[in-house]
């Protein structure tokens, strides 16, 4: 599916709906709860980095990256967005560009979880 297809939008929107619901019930029962807790398969430490590119009107318009790195310090995804005084919109980098960004990026920040 596409990610702007209506049908892969409209299957996204009840999916988190259904979960929602799930979560809600287990707040309020703990044996629900624990059955969620035990059911989940794993989990991944991923940190969003966001960096401020520069602009010669900040006030006007303003874009940046989302850099996602993994519990290993690994940039693993990131997303490029843009917002001006009526308007926005983040979209995710391709592999090309996704790799640029890492080549760029990658030793410039350090990631120390204890």
């Amino acid at each position: 599916m596409e990610p702007n297809d209506e049908l892969y939008t409209e299957k996204v929107g009840q999916e988190l709906k259904s979960r929602m619901t799930w979560f809600k019930e287990a707040l309020q029962d703990d044996a629900k709860r624990e059955e969620l807790h035990e059911s989940i398969q794993g989990s991944e430490i991923l940190i969003r980095l966001e960096i401020f590119l520069p602009s010669d009107n900040p006030e006007d318009f303003v874009d940046g990256l989302y850099l996602y790195i993994d519990n290993s310090g690994q940039i693993v995804d990131a997303d490029y967005y843009f917002r001006n005084t009526s308007d926005g919109a983040i979209t995710r980098l391709d592999e090309q560009d996704l790799q640029v960004v890492k080549d760029l990026f990658q030793d410039s920040f350090s990631l120390e979880i204890e």
